[in-house]
């Protein structure tokens, strides 16, 4: 037999079992009703923010309507703005007659400026949200009632939904991307701990946690992960919905996923411990599948094109340049149709890109384009 079809197989082979059986898994997971605690907590809600001046005034307005005042504390955690972030921020939460402050410093990271919030944190359980989107009226609700549902989980997540204000490829292989990836964090919360709460809309209670790296790791998948090392679990909520914005245009896109990608990466190699039975199936099973997604499976799938190409141009030149061709088309296709194939072959090569980065410092992000809405 041809050892170049044999290597070839092998290599394609991993990428398409480890997302195979995600969504296998993810596929056959059923949502949960849920029934909210008779007396809301007090919640803090921390807001990381850089240059947010045209989006916070709405965001502390939907905050602010959603739950119950004296029971709501927001903290703009604000790191290093140029813009007019701290006064717009003080002038809604005065509006609203929200307790909450603002607390200002000089830049140093996502990371950095969240636990600076939590630390002039008033509650027991602290709310994570991104600057710019909207909360359901059941989001925090439901957040909350998972949290206090059992002693053993530290943390949870809600669902994002994407919003755009361009219809294009990379708006739509966001929309298809989401549509998987909340069914994956269902299915990991079900077998132990989802492995990465989404950053834009998190509830922990303070004692699960410690604080954040500065410098490195995502934030929600290293607070995820540092909770599941506490022996604590993480949950993902999927009926707690999160509105947000996303880019539509190819180079914010990719400056975003990039990031995320190498902050996701560092994030598990300064956890590769947790890939252990001590952590049951959490460390046995999920850590050792997202491991494979992040760093084996990109370089794999790009690997089997050329492996691919090479054996089809073997027999025959036209067989290889035919099926880039079908990649570039299967790529192209999600400008015309929202396809989970389209979206695979992008995010594949953002996370490849990302492993490509993992030694550069990332720890500083710049915010997306904003426009008043």
């Amino acid at each position: 037999m041809n050892y170049l079809f044999v290597l070839t197989l092998l290599i394609t082979a991993i990428p398409l079992v480890v997302y195979l059986i995600y969504i296998i898994a993810a596929f056959n997971q059923k949502q949960v009703k849920i029934k909210h605690v008779e007396s809301l907590p007090n919640v803090s809600i921390v807001i990381p923010a850089y240059n947010e001046e045209l989006v916070l005034p709405d965001h502390i307005d939907n905050l602010a309507e959603i739950y119950p005042k004296d029971k709501l504390e927001i903290i703009i955690s604000n790191d290093g703005s140029t813009d007019n972030t701290e006064k717009v921020s003080l002038e809604a939460l005065k509006k609203n007659s929200v307790k909450g402050k603002v607390i200002t410093h000089s830049r140093s990271g996502a990371n950095k400026a969240i636990n600076r919030g939590i630390e002039d944190a008033s509650s027991d359980i602290i709310v994570i949200t991104g600057a710019d989107g909207r909360f359901d009226k059941d989001t925090i609700p439901d957040l909350v009632t998972v949290l206090l549902s059992e002693d053993k989980i530290g943390a949870v997540c809600g669902d994002i939904v994407p919003l755009s204000k361009g219809d294009t490829l990379f708006s739509k292989s966001e929309s298809a991307y989401r549509s998987i990836y909340g069914k994956i964090g269902v299915w990991e919360s079900n077998v132990h701990s989802t492995y990465c709460l989404n950053g834009a809309v998190v509830a922990f209670k303070r004692d699960a946690s410690p604080s954040l790296h500065a410098r490195k790791g995502a934030d929600d998948a290293s607070r995820a992960l540092s909770i599941i090392r506490n022996g604590y679990m993480c949950k993902y909520v999927p009926s707690a919905k999160f509105y947000e914005y996303v880019p539509f245009e190819f180079s914010e896109q990719k400056k975003q996923k990039i990031r995320r990608a190498t902050r996701l990466m560092e994030a598990t190699i300064m956890n590769l411990d947790l890939m252990s039975p001590k952590y049951g199936k959490f460390g046995m099973l999920i850590f050792p599948l997202r491991f494979l997604m992040f760093f084996v499976a990109p370089a794999a799938f790009f690997l089997s094109i050329i492996l691919w190409t090479v054996f089809l141009s073997s027999i025959n030149i036209l067989y290889g340049i035919g099926l880039l061709g079908l990649i570039i088309a299967a790529v192209l296709a999600g400008n015309f149709k929202s396809n989970m194939l389209s979206s695979f072959i992008i995010y594949q090569w953002y996370l490849f890109r990302g492993l490509l980065n993992i030694r550069k410092d990332v720890h500083i992000w710049e915010p997306n384009k904003r426009e008043n809405s």
